[in-house]
């Protein structure tokens, strides 16, 4: 626990030099009653933001990110159905906790419609529960009250806007967090039952999100890294034996990974599931470029002063480890290689055709808790400046903010890049102001809080960490304001009864869905959603057939082509059988029209077996092409 010396004195002569962290035993624990009081605090933090956020979630009233939403939604259904994990009856190939977490709730209540808000309440209380793991991390450091106040900021972040996305961000938040109390806990003392704990928690983060794997290579790099920070250390040989748990499940997932390779004779891409299509040879230059990107991203999402006073605690928790200090240095090198790795996977990702080169902090706000950390270390201290690191760190943050692109915070996708919310928000509101715009409003801004962290008189600390909640708390309404204001497309998508299919087809039917996206006349936003929703909200849509050409929807499509007499057949030259197929209403088949749904008119047909077009005459390119014409027409 970090214990504040000599603060009055410090006031009353501010020449005098700063006094070092320090950390007192851990096992000096106040009262009972005074131990029970941040307990209970915490418990009322998690309830609360449970309650504010599932009250908050209920106002996104559809899935606005799909695919995502779809394919968990999928899963789940897929276990309610007893078929295990599938995405439209292909493998699954993410991970299984959170459709396991959504399955007994879609069970409980019949249909996806009835579960979606359960959905949501799911997701407030697991976001919510982060608190709990939070408050245990920051106790490796901090007393108790200052352990409350971590705890409410790990859950006050602006990505608490994942709650009303059937999305796994909200359990990955929880899972991850355990998972770095478990790494930190391991680094301090890494006998076999911490260590074991570690693996298994880090497994079930994985589970959630395939990207914690990246944990486990953090930890043993830490491991290394607190081998050599010490002035007396043992040998690398007794370190890394002390360590056997961990390198030996490094050695295992290498073992079988290779052996697999091996024995199936695949690429390595084949062992990445759905993530194969990330497998590619990334470009050095761009990976940095985005890394960059992304750590000043994150300033900018902390509010800038965290990030200019995280160098001075972590300056100081470095020197007390090479004294001895276990608690210091293994916070210290979790914060670094924990950081490290999840901005390198963000960056990766987002060097990618997939990551769209944009900012992702989907992929890194998990850190959260290890920044609120630091920044109570250092306020619980007294504002301790001392000039190298806080040079640094100043110069650090004023750097990071100048070559951040302002048009990577400034979009419109908030969820991928949260603080896109504030900074699109003040470009609209400066707009016309002679002199001012947006960026310069950044800049300005920057400026001021990194002037805030280095200069701000000790005696007025309390403005520091208001200033970053504000901030906080400001962009994580704008966030949710942009959420609740959904966009046109997606309103009139969602007109009428959702579950329109389910209601017209019998019991335990299933449905195709099948649809024409032209690369030349691509499908609308409007045609898009309503196709998304029906499939979301209706567990008789089980399959998904496209037109050759058509541009895929980012989930198993079967390709299909119009054959002589206009009969609709698979790659393999067999006819596609269907007894109900969902198209858009441009789409003409043989059979009868049964129900029409969503504001895009989609239709509902009957077929009873291979499925044929209406005009037998009629091939792949008269079809797209006569949709093309059909989009054109007023």
């Amino acid at each position: 626990m970090v214990e504040v010396q000599q603060q009055t004195a410090s006031r009353k002569a501010p020449s005098s030099p700063v006094p070092a962290l320090s950390v007192v035993e851990p096992h000096a624990r106040p009262d009972g009653a005074t131990h029970r009081g941040p307990a209970l605090v915490v418990v009322a933090v998690v309830l609360l933001a449970a309650v504010g956020y599932a009250a908050a979630a209920q106002l996104v009233e559809m899935p606005l990110v799909n695919p995502d939403e779809l394919r968990y939604t999928i899963g789940a259904r897929g276990l309610v159905h007893g078929e295990w994990l599938n995405l439209r009856g292909e493998s699954y190939g993410y991970g299984p906790v959170y459709p396991l977490l959504l399955a007994p709730i879609l069970a409980l209540s019949g249909n996806v419609e009835t579960a979606y808000p359960f959905f949501k309440l799911l997701d407030a209380l697991l976001f919510s529960l982060t608190a709990v793991p939070a408050y245990f991390l920051a106790r490796r450091l901090l007393p108790p009250w200052w352990g409350v106040a971590v705890a409410a900021a790990t859950v006050a972040v602006p990505s608490s806007i994942y709650t009303s996305l059937v999305m796994t961000e909200s359990v990955a938040y929880l899972t991850s967090t355990t998972a770095l109390l478990a790494v930190v806990l391991a680094l301090e003392r890494p006998s076999v039952p911490r260590q074991l704990a570690m693996l298994g928690c880090i497994g079930l983060a994985y589970a959630t999100r395939p990207q914690f794997a990246a944990l486990l290579l953090a930890y043993v790099a830490a491991s290394l890294l607190l081998w050599v920070i010490p002035a007396e250390r043992p040998s690398l040989r007794a370190a890394l034996r002390r360590l056997w748990p961990s390198v030996g499940a490094v050695a295992l997932v290498l073992a079988v990974l290779g052996a697999r390779l091996m024995l199936t004779r695949s690429s390595p891409s084949g062992s990445l599931g759905d993530y194969a299509e990330l497998w590619r040879a990334y470009d050095v230059d761009e990976v940095a470029r985005f890394f960059v990107y992304h750590v000043a991203g994150w300033e900018v999402y902390l509010f800038v002063i965290p990030f200019v006073v995280a160098p001075v605690v972590l300056a100081d928790l470095l020197r007390r480890a090479r004294r001895g200090g276990e608690r210091e240095g293994a916070f210290a090198a979790a914060f670094l290689t924990v950081n490290v790795v999840m901005a390198l996977i963000a960056g990766a990702f987002a060097s990618t055709p997939f990551g769209y080169s944009a900012l992702h902090d989907r992929y890194l706000f998990y850190v959260a808790p290890l920044w609120f950390v630091t920044f109570a270390v250092w306020l619980a201290r007294g504002l301790p400046r001392p000039a190298l690191p806080t040079a640094i760190g100043a110069v650090s943050a004023l750097a990071l903010a100048a070559v951040l692109p302002f048009g990577l915070i400034g979009g419109n996708v908030v969820a991928e890049e949260v603080p896109v919310a504030l900074w699109s928000w003040v470009w609209d509101t400066v707009e016309g102001t002679p002199h001012l715009d947006g960026r310069r409003v950044f800049a300005l801004t920057v400026v001021a809080l990194v002037v805030a962290a280095v200069a701000l008189p000790r005696r007025v600390w309390p403005v520091l960490p208001a200033l970053v909640g504000a901030g906080l708390i400001f962009t994580s309404g704008l966030a949710w304001d942009r959420l609740h204001d959904r966009p046109v497309a997606f309103a009139v998508a969602d007109q009428g009864s959702r579950g329109w299919v389910d209601a017209a087809v019998p019991a335990g039917a299933r449905v195709t869905k099948l649809y024409v996206s032209p690369p030349a006349c691509p499908y609308t936003e409007l045609t898009r959603q309503a196709l998304f929703i029906t499939e979301f909200f209706n567990t008789s849509v089980d399959r998904v057939a496209g037109i050759a050409g058509s541009t895929p929807d980012g989930l198993p499509v079967e390709s299909t082509h119009v054959g002589p007499g206009g009969r609709l057949l698979r790659a393999n030259g067999s006819p596609l059988v269907a007894d109900y197929l969902v198209t858009q209403p441009e789409i003409h088949l043989a059979g009868q029209q049964i129900a029409h749904g969503t504001g895009a008119n989609l239709v509902l047909w009957k077929t009873g077996g291979p499925v044929r077009l209406a005009d037998p005459r009629l091939r792949t390119a008269d079809l797209t092409a006569g949709y093309c014409q059909a989009q054109r027409s007023p």
